[in-house]
């Protein structure tokens, strides 16, 4: 198995970090805003880009240590590569900062889906970074995505 992993610091605490990595206002400024998700462990989270077409993401909530950690487990969706692949954000605190561990791990081998993947997720979490230190980010499609 492979994994995606990587780490960032945040110029905002963990409070302000975790409440961008589950409650649905704010994953909307960052990731999608075409989401129906509930921070509750056992909820199914639902991320809709409209832009791809037909593309939706299905996590079950795993798990929720607040201001610690978010485990999603992939569940179904428009991706079959990810079948059995789950995502772990970590917070841990920096000197008014928050060091974030990103971690969307399971994946069978290093192909074309998970290039894809790892460049996705680092426009997104480059996108989370920007909201929390600016208050602006760039949800909706990647600009490679856009292009391609």
């Amino acid at each position: 198995m492979v994994a995606i992993v990587k780490e960032l610091t945040i110029a905002a605490t963990p409070e302000r970090v975790w409440g961008a990595l589950t409650q649905p206002d704010e994953i909307g400024h960052w990731w999608t805003n075409d989401l129906n998700a509930t921070p509750e462990v056992g909820s199914l989270a639902e991320f809709r880009f409209w832009e791809w077409g037909d593309f939706v993401l299905r996590f079950e909530v795993a798990e929720l240590d607040q201001d610690k950690k978010v485990h999603w487990i992939y569940r179904f969706g428009s991706v079959a590569q990810w079948a059995g692949t789950s995502i772990t954000w970590q917070l841990e605190p920096a000197h008014n900062r928050t060091m974030l561990v990103f971690m969307h791990e399971g994946f069978m081998k290093k192909d074309e889906v998970f290039e894809q993947t790892r460049g996705n997720w680092n426009y997104f979490l480059a996108s989370l970074k920007s909201y929390l230190e600016t208050g602006k980010g760039t949800p909706g499609l990647p600009p490679s995505v856009k292009e391609g």
